[in-house]
């Protein structure tokens, strides 16, 4: 975690344009974990980092497409792991500030055919190369240990789309559904404290 800022429950609330349960209720749900400060009791409050705040923003939106808590706070617990396996890469990669800036790679949230997970990490201009291909109700279940999930992303898996067009899907190669969410483009919209 970097000095990315320090927010409050309430400040959480309105940068991000969401009621204060809705928060609470991805906390209560494990889905987000607050870097700072948990609530320990009455009277006590959370405190969150930047990286919480993409966190809740990045869990809105799976939310808004009815995608169970479960499988949101598996996505966020994953999302925590790859950050960190690709910082042991670039040094200097850190959630969200590193994908802030317009020369950062794009990432991207892929859930394919309603149960598998998938990263997308790509430089602009280059294809993206796909990490994860991991069972979203195994994660739900288990919840892998960190170093597992490490190998997972140790390297990309080859990409679905070979040269050749296909009727449906993305690098990863999706058959029949997918939902893809920007983690750039939602770190960039964040309005964060400098």
């Amino acid at each position: 975690m970097r000095g990315e800022g320090e927010y409050t429950l309430s400040q959480t609330a309105r940068l991000l344009g969401e009621p204060q349960h809705r928060l609470i209720y991805l906390c209560e749900k494990g889905v987000v974990q607050p870097d700072i400060q948990d609530a320990e009791g009455r009277g006590s409050s959370r405190r969150f980092s930047g990286r919480n705040m993409l966190e809740f923003a990045v869990a809105i939106r799976l939310r808004e497409l009815e995608i169970p808590a479960s499988f949101v706070g598996a996505v966020i617990y994953v999302l925590r792991v790859f950050e960190k396996s690709v910082r042991k890469r670039l040094r200097e990669f850190h959630l969200p500030e590193s994908l802030r800036d317009p020369q950062a790679p794009d990432l991207r949230v892929v859930i394919g055919n309603g149960r598998r997970l998938y990263f997308t990490l790509g430089a602009s201009g280059s294809p993206p190369k796909v990490y994860g291909d991991l069972d979203l109700r195994e994660l739900d279940a288990s919840r892998k240990s960190s170093r597992a999930l490490e190998r997972e992303f140790a390297r990309p898996k080859p990409s679905a789309r070979n040269g050749a067009s296909q009727e449906f899907g993305g690098p990863e190669g999706s058959r029949h559904a997918r939902v893809e969410v920007s983690i750039t483009r939602i770190a960039r919209d964040l309005r964060l404290q400098s």
